[in-house]
């Protein structure tokens, strides 16, 4: 199908492993662009190694990839906020996705947060459904949870990062720190 064609889709990116298992179903029927908004990465150089490899993969796609404006990394301000809470994190990124996309004229959104067999489907899928409702602009849902090692394994094959941990400092301590 011509591109021109195709419905716009502004996929919300959390990590380039995750949007290779949303890739593969929304790749050949979907205009589809990629937006990076992820304050809550611990720590930056994790935040830039994530960063890096999803504009790699766009760029292998050949797809548009955008970011938050005027965003400076800050995790201090992340965690004074009290954004340490999945909820608020799901709410605060996909909430700016949607802003973006709207603003932008894309007929959909949705996340590859929905790839990750370790994040809270159904929270991430009511979140973007209220969220649909209060911009008015369609929610697309779809599972990849289907494809995530799938996707994974052909990313890491490529050489693509591979992070071992969600993103923010709780995740990192669950994860490294328990005892």
């Amino acid at each position: 199908m011509n591109d021109s064609l195709k419905s716009k889709v502004l996929l919300h990116i959390c990590c380039a492993p995750c949007s290779a298992s949303s890739m593969k179903v929304l790749y050949n029927n979907y205009n589809v662009s990629f937006y990076w908004y992820n304050p809550n990465i611990w720590n930056f150089d994790e935040y830039k190694k994530r960063k890096d490899s999803v504009i790699k993969y766009a760029k292998e796609l050949n797809i548009a990839f955008y970011e938050e404006q005027n965003f400076v990394y800050d995790y201090k301000n992340w965690i004074e906020q009290s954004l340490e809470t999945c909820n608020l994190c799901y709410s605060l990124r996909l909430e700016k996705t949607v802003l973006f996309a709207k603003l932008n004229n894309f007929d959909f959104f949705t996340t590859s947060l929905l790839s990750s067999p370790y994040q809270s489907h159904g929270l991430i899928k009511q979140i973007s459904k209220d969220l649909s409702l209060k911009h008015s602009l369609k929610f697309l849902y779809a599972d990849f949870r289907e494809f995530f090692y799938e996707g994974k394994n052909t990313l890491k094959q490529k050489g693509y990062y591979m992070q071992k941990y969600c993103a923010c400092n709780k995740s990192y301590m669950e994860r490294f720190e328990k005892k």
